[in-house]
């Protein structure tokens, strides 16, 4: 596969459908490059990481929501106690702040989690706003500690409704055509989307766990439970013939089991 050099030539959100698509493991780097609008920092880098197609980590010096705002938005840590989580974090510098509030028994480890993932999404958000960058892509390369690993996104989180290149070209295709043929006249109205296509994430990410329709999310939690604790790859040591594709599965139940309860 072979990625262009330039972001401004694609967008982000092509580069990880080809990724996904090819189910690619690796880490994608950007590295800023200066516009004529201004708007970006010359040099300055942002890495995703994947795991068979799937975003797994965002690394960027951007500015996104911090765990404990993120806790405090979601009702899992009360104001008054932002400053005593802040001040433990402080004294156990080194460790990952998840793990420091979860081992003092101030955070449950689902909370915790559910806001690494929505951290996770906001980073991941924020890359969409560079206008030009370098592009390199490193398969299989060892990951740098400082990218944190909370589970994969899936692919909706990170693929639908984003920017492509050919929706581009269609603007830029459709602007030009008005152009040479005088006062356009209102454009038809397109039809609402059917309520199908807003489930249809939801209904690939149940088929993934063998769930139908109306499942709750203690069966969903459940059955995830029972599923990943034969397909874990801490375990696909012991199955040495299907261990990539163990590996690969276990990605898929997660990226679905989190699309569903996050």
């Amino acid at each position: 596969m072979q990625l262009p050099s330039r972001l401004s030539t694609s967008t982000l959100g092509d580069l990880l459908g080809a990724l996904h698509r090819e189910k690619t493991t690796g880490l994608l780097e950007l590295c800023e490059l200066r516009t004529p609008s201004g708007s970006t920092v010359p040099g300055r880098q942002h890495r995703i990481q994947l795991f068979s197609g799937l975003v797994t980590a965002v690394d960027t010096p951007l500015r996104v929501p911090r765990l404990g705002e993120i806790l405090a938005k979601e009702g899992s840590a009360p104001e008054p106690s932002i400053q005593r989580l802040a001040a433990l974090v402080a004294a156990h510098r080194g460790r990952r702040t998840g793990e420091v509030l979860v081992a003092a028994g101030l955070i449950p480890a689902s909370a915790v989690d559910r806001a690494l993932r929505i951290q996770l999404r906001a980073r991941l958000e924020a890359l969409f706003s560079i206008e030009e960058a370098t592009i390199c892509f490193h398969t299989a390369r060892p990951l740098a500690g400082s990218l944190r690993q909370t589970g994969p996104l899936s692919p909706s989180d990170f693929l639908h409704g984003r920017p492509r290149a050919r929706d581009q070209q269609r603007r830029s295709g459709a602007s030009a055509r008005a152009a040479h043929s005088g006062p356009a006249s209102a454009p038809p109205r397109s039809a609402p989307p059917r309520a199908a296509r807003v489930d249809e994430p939801r209904r690939r990410a149940l088929e993934v766990l063998g769930l139908r329709e109306g499942a709750t999310e203690a069966e969903i939690r459940r059955t995830f439970r029972r599923l990943a604790a034969s397909l874990h790859p801490d375990r696909a040591a012991a199955h040495a013939n299907d261990g990539a594709q163990r590996t690969a599965r276990f990605a898929e139940l997660s990226a679905a089991y989190h699309l569903l309860v996050a």
